[in-house]
């Protein structure tokens, strides 16, 4: 579930990527696969939960539901055209921070329990939690705002999408 999970996160995050600054896309279609990539992912997600044996497994499972609700809130914000994104910010904001927890406990594992096949979660915490926080920290600075559309595409590739495939062809985390 989890290789699925993050080939729609990518295709979400790509999509909103893309259109971020696109005025020729029509922002009722793109919240509607927002919606329709949360339906997904957190359906999925409580399967996930339901057989999840190990920590990390439930971890990813939070994730999951973070990213969920990150593009319900999109899909509200542009279905209800929006101008003050604040709630967003604040909840990309709470996404960070349990990221980084997520990020500590997984780097604990690898150490403590020796568990180098779950080196891949870290790189993943680590690029969520920075997709997290500079959504939070765009919402309330323009500045960092410009760089928006490339951090959504660079993780929407390279922290969904790859790893989500990879995921999908048994190369990581088996």
């Amino acid at each position: 579930m989890l290789g699925v999970n993050l080939l729609f996160a990518g295709f979400a995050l790509t999509l909103n990527g893309i259109a971020y600054r696109s005025t020729t896309m029509d922002n009722r279609v793109k919240a509607i696969a927002n919606i329709l990539v949360g339906l997904v992912i957190g359906t999925n997600a409580i399967f996930q939960t339901s057989q999840s044996a190990a920590f990390w497994q439930f971890g990813f499972a939070a994730a999951m539901w973070m990213f969920s609700l990150n593009y319900f809130l999109i899909a509200a914000h542009i279905l209800l055209k929006a101008a003050d994104w604040k709630i967003f910010g604040i909840f990309s904001g709470f996404a960070a921070i349990v990221s980084l927890i997520f990020l500590g406990e997984t780097i604990f594992i690898v150490i403590v329990d020796g568990a180098p096949d779950l080196i891949p979660m870290i790189y993943l915490w680590v690029m969520w939690m920075l997709l997290w926080l500079q959504n939070c920290l765009a919402v309330f600075s323009k500045a960092i705002d410009k760089l928006s559309p490339f951090t959504l595409i660079l993780n929407g590739v390279a922290s969904t999408f790859i790893p989500g495939a990879l995921i999908l062809l048994g190369v990581i985390l088996l």
